[in-house]
Formats: C-alpha cells, sequence, structure tokens
C-alpha cells in the first residue's frame, strides 16, 4: 500500500529490518482477536448446555465447521469447571495480547522517531553538502519545511500505518474465517451487507461533493460583500438612495444564509442515512439468524451467534482502521515527494586535488555579474556584482534578509555561482578548495555561537595557545572586560548558550571578540536586533564591530541598528536579487528613493513589530 516515495524514504532511513519485526508481532496480535471470539462463544455453549437435559442445538449449538469446545472435556467434568477453564484460557490470552501489544507499540514509536532521526540526518547531510555549492539560504526555506512539517507528517502516518498493516489486515482476514467457519452462508450476507452500507454511503458523499465546493465558494464571497456593505454603508447612503443600498443588503443577507445552511449542514446526512441503512440491514441479519435458530436446522444457536457477532466486530473494526491508515498515508503523499525531492537534488563532483589552496585574502574579494539560486531553482541573487576591499565596514542591506544572507554567504565559502563569476585576489572561487575558503573566513551570529565551556574556551576556540597578552587588549577594546568583572571566575567561569548571567550584547561582544582574536581574511557580522538596550551599551556594541576593520581583512556587517548603518564606509542595497544602490548612508538616503522606503520600514521605532 506504500508507495514508492514512502518505500524510497525508508531504504534511506535503513528502517527495512524494525518494520519488519513490528509485521511479525502484529501478526501475532491479530490471532488474539478471533482466538478469543472463540473462548468466549465456547463459554456461552458450556453455560447453554448446561440449562438442559438434552444439548438443544437452539440453544448450545456452537458453530457448523468448528469443533464443539464440550468435546475437550470429559462428560463428567462439571459445567462450571469447564466455564472456569475456558474462562482462565481466555484471560491468559487477553494478558498476553496486552504485553505482545504495549511492546508492538513501542517498538513501532521507536522505529517512527528512528526513522525521523536518521532523516534529519540524512536532510542535514545533504544540505550540509549542498550548501557549498548552492549557499546555506538556497537550502533554508526547503529544510525548514522539511524538518518542521513534512517530516512530521510522515512520520505520523507511518506510525498509523504501522500499527494496521499488517496486524489489522490479518485480523480482518482471521475474524472473516472465524465466522465463515461459524455460518458461511450468514457471513457472506454479512459482507454483501456491509458492502452495501460502503456503496450508499460513497454514493451520496460523491453526489454532495460535486456541488459542495461550489455552494462553500458562493458562500465565502456572499460573506465578503456583505462585510464590504457594512463597513460602508453610510458612504454608500451618501451617494445612492438609502433603500436601495438597504435592499442591496437584505438580498445579500437572504443568499448568504441559503448558501451557509447548505454548506454547513452538507454532512447532516450521514449519520441518519447510515442509521436508516444499517438498521435495516441488521434487521435483515436479526431476522436470518432468528430463523435458523428457531427452526433449528442448523447447529448455529445462541453460542454460535456470539462468536459470529465478536468476529463481525473485529472485521469492522479493523477494515475502518486500515481504511483511515490508508487515507492518510495518501494525505502526506506531497511531503514524502518534497522529501525526496530534496534529497535526490544531484551533488556536483569536484575534484579537490586539483584545486588550488588559499590562505588569506589580501586585495579584495568581487561578484561578478553573479546569480544565485535556492534547491528549487528560484533567484536568490541575479547578475549581481559587488567589490569588498579591506580596511572598511561594510554593509549589507535587503528588502529581503534572505538575499542578504545568500550574498554574505558567498564570502564565507558556502556556495557556488550558477552564472557569473567570483574572485578572491583576481582568483575564480571554483578554483580554490572549498575546506580553505572555510579557513580564510569567519562568522559571527547574533547570539555569539556561544558552547558550553569557560568564557576564555570560547574566545580562543579551546586553543591554549593564543597570546595571552594580545587576548587581554582584545577583550578590553571589544568591551568583554565589563562582561568578565560581573562573572564570579572571569575568564574561567563556565557559560552556556543562554546564560541568563550574558545579559544585553555580552554573547555577541564575545563572538565579536573571537573573530578579533582569529583576524581572519574575511569577517561576516550578523548584528543581533536592538532590543531597547541604552544607548551606551548599543555604542560599545559598534566599536567592537568597528575593532574589526583592519588592513588586511574584509569586513561585512549585516545592520540590524540604524546606528551601525550609519557608521559603514560602503552600503550595499539589494532589491529584487539585485544590487539596487551602492554608497554612503547619507548619500543613499538622499539619492536613493527605495533606500529611504527601506530604512523607514527596517528602523522606524514606531513600526508594529
Amino acid at each position: 500500500m506504500k508507495s514508492k516515495l514512502l518505500k524510497s524514504l525508508l531504504q534511506r532511513s535503513n528502517s527495512s529490518g524494525p518494520v519488519r519485526a513490528i509485521d511479525v508481532l502484529g501478526v501475532v496480535v491479530a490471532l488474539s482477536p478471533p482466538a478469543i471470539a472463540y473462548l468466549v462463544g465456547a463459554v456461552f455453549s458450556c453455560i447453554a448446555g448446561s440449562l438442559t437435559a438434552e444439548e438443544d442445538p437452539r440453544i448450545a449449538g456452537f458453530a457448523r465447521f468448528l469443533p464443539n469446545p464440550n468435546a475437550f472435556f470429559d462428560p463428567s467434568v462439571p459445567a462450571l469447571e469447564r466455564v472456569s477453564w475456558l474462562l482462565g484460557v481466555s484471560s491468559l490470552v487477553i494478558l498476553l495480547t496486552a504485553v505482545l501489544l504495549y511492546f508492538y507499540y513501542r517498538q513501532i514509536q521507536s522505529a517512527a522517531v528512528e526513522f525521523e532521526c536518521k532523516l534529519m540526518e540524512k536532510l542535514r547531510s545533504h544540505g550540509k553538502n549542498l550548501a557549498r555549492v548552492r549557499t546555506l539560504s538556497a537550502q533554508k526555506q526547503a529544510l525548514t519545511d522539511g524538518l518542521n512539517y513534512h517530516l512530521p507528517r510522515v512520520r505520523i502516518a507511518l506510525t498509523r500505518w504501522w500499527r494496521t498493516y499488517p496486524r489489522h489486515l490479518v485480523q480482518l482476514a482471521a475474524c472473516f474465517i472465524l465466522a465463515l467457519l461459524v455460518e458461511p452462508l450468514l457471513a457472506l450476507l454479512a459482507v454483501v451487507v456491509a458492502g452495501l452500507i460502503q456503496l450508499v454511503y460513497r454514493w451520496l458523499d460523491r453526489s454532495g461533493r460535486t456541488t459542495l465546493p461550489v455552494i462553500r465558494e458562493r458562500a465565502s464571497l456572499q460573506r465578503d460583500e456583505l462585510v464590504d456593505l457594512s463597513l460602508r454603508g453610510p458612504l454608500l447612503e451618501s451617494v445612492h438612495d438609502e433603500q436601495s443600498v438597504e435592499h442591496r443588503f437584505l438580498e445579500q443577507l437572504l443568499h448568504y444564509r441559503r448558501d451557509a445552511i447548505r454548506s454547513l449542514a452538507s454532512s447532516a446526512w450521514k449519520t441518519p442515512v447510515l442509521i436508516l441503512v444499517g438498521g435495516m440491514l441488521v434487521m435483515l441479519l436479526v431476522f436470518v439468524v432468528a430463523v435458523q435458530i428457531v427452526s433449528g436446522s442448523s447447529d448455529f444457536g445462541i453460542a454460535g451467534a456470539i462468536t459470529f457477532c465478536l468476529c463481525c466486530v473485529g472485521c469492522v473494526v479493523s477494515f475502518v482502521r486500515w481504511q483511515r491508515a490508508a487515507r492518510e498515508l495518501r494525505t502526506v503523499e506531497s511531503a514524502a515527494e518534497e522529501l525526496e525531492r530534496f534529497l535526490a537534488i544531484p551533488l556536483e563532483e569536484v575534484d579537490v586535488e586539483e584545486l588550488e589552496q588559499i590562505e588569506r585574502v589580501e586585495r579584495q574579494a568581487e561578484l561578478d555579474h553573479v546569480t544565485v539560486q535556492d534547491s528549487r531553482g528560484r533567484k536568490l541573487l541575479e547578475n549581481v556584482s559587488a567589490v569588498f576591499t579591506p580596511n572598511k565596514l561594510i554593509g549589507v542591506i535587503a528588502s529581503q534578509p534572505l538575499q542578504a544572507h545568500a550574498l554574505a554567504e558567498l564570502l564565507l565559502g558556502f556556495g557556488r555561482p550558477v552564472s557569473g563569476r567570483m574572485l578572491l585576489d583576481d582568483k575564480v572561487v571554483t578554483d580554490l578548495r572549498p575546506d580553505s575558503l572555510a579557513h580564510c573566513a569567519h562568522w559571527v551570529s547574533p547570539d555569539g555561537a556561544i558552547v558550553p565551556g569557560t568564557l576564555k574556551d570560547n574566545l580562543t576556540n579551546g586553543d591554549r595557545a593564543k597570546d595571552v597578552e594580545r587576548l587581554e587588549a582584545i577583550i578590553k577594546e571589544t568591551g568583554v572586560s565589563e562582561i568578565m568583572h560581573l562573572l564570579p571566575e572571569g575568564l574561567s567561569t563556565i557559560i552556556s548558550p543562554g546564560d541568563d548571567r550574558l545579559s544585553a550584547d555580552a554573547p555577541f561582544r564575545i563572538g565579536l571578540a573571537r573573530a578579533v582574536l582569529r583576524s581572519p581574511s574575511i569577517v561576516v557580522v550578523e548584528e543581533p536586533k536592538s532590543k531597547g538596550y541604552d544607548a551606551e551599551s548599543e555604542q560599545q556594541t559598534l566599536r567592537a564591530i568597528q575593532s574589526l576593520v583592519h588592513e588586511r581583512g574584509i569586513t561585512v556587517v549585516l545592520p540590524e541598528r540604524l546606528n551601525t548603518l550609519r557608521h559603514c564606509d560602503t552600503v550595499i542595497m539589494l532589491h529584487d536579487h539585485r544590487v539596487a544602490g551602492v554608497g554612503t548612508h547619507t548619500t543613499l538616503l538622499q539619492e536613493n528613493e527605495l533606500y529611504r522606503h527601506l530604512n523607514y520600514l527596517k528602523f522606524n521605532p514606531f513600526r508594529v513589530l
């Protein structure tokens, strides 16, 4: 029943082994309902047989093709002892079933979570490899959708399917076979009854679906018109006759009332019709059973009727659950398709040995008519040309933040242009080793990329060989000294991400100090948003950013604060995937209307967040 896409995802996660174990356990569990139905019927057969001196088939009759449970006991064994033995066996079967169900459900949940974790690893690994070719931002949307939306949906659907197949399919078959052995003609009649109910339901449901979407759409449009008339009523009355406006509103209200009732009450027929059809057919079954019992034309008696009914209940429950699981599995086809599409994106083979090593970028980084696309072929950057030189604070601002991040990630060594060239000191990036590019660049995240460890370890990345004297000067220059004095053990204080002792811009400054200490060729600073910190604190953070600027390094900032943008030596503005302006903040404000509008939207203190 599973589609090729879901089977492919299961193969990627290596879940075939656990699934086979689940199937075997499910088959064993599926045999318990018919076994319990047989034992319950046997109990009632023993009870009914003890009520009459002669075994009347209309009372004690059990089944036509199944052995009578009384045959397993010595005739001298009292009926109560027989019932006790049968109830004991039934209790043992129920206990065993409960234990097996516990391990069955636990195994299913474990397999589902394991499937999700393996797919997470696959998605992360594939996204990481693609990032070297297509930038991180190009994979962001696909990875976000896959991890947060598509993968959980697939996991939930597979969990329900594993709980249903093959357990309920085997249970359906076993219960039906037992019902056939109890009374073949009645079992076949029950199948016909169930089929008729299903056909009636589907026919009525299909006939309602043909007109229902039109009615719902019409009701929605009518409601929008009523809202519009309610809001603009006074204005319309000043232009048109008041009575005509009122008449128009009441007419729309009448149409909306009619269609809304038809739409909302569209499923009101289901329960009454099913009760009517099902009730009439059940009455027919009861009549057939009564004729057989009263006439004594077969061994089918009250005990057999109880077993038969339990089997019918088991068949109905299994069929409904199997149908629901299959329907849910079909609904996640689109989610599975998205996951498979992302994992199937081919990776470009690169012969690293033939590429050139680069130690530092000394002069400049240049984008020459660069175009970058995401994993679906949608453009992030189009025909972008820009030059990044050392000893300047270069700000990149965009109407869509994803575009600014895509440009910054190119500088960090993530991604290759679809068209155009990216050059580092006049060397084409495609001719350079990707790992050497990563060593030339450094990223400063808004949260400082804090890891569990001491403050000194976070500053030096655990490298104890760093120049201690230079570290002390950098700590003072970037404002980390104030943070250090607030910590109980100074540089030896153990900190962690989200540490309450690191307030305001403290984590960000630690990240800036780490970048200054490393002194990379290219540093990209992603500034955190202003959260109402005092002016002095933000000024210290700005000075820490400016301390990154030196003659041998390219410093790029993605500003989130107006004060930082004002102090950039050059601002590159991106809009609609292209460069829309280059210059100082003051120049762009004077000459570029789009830049003024973007500044108003981004830094207006009264904007709604």
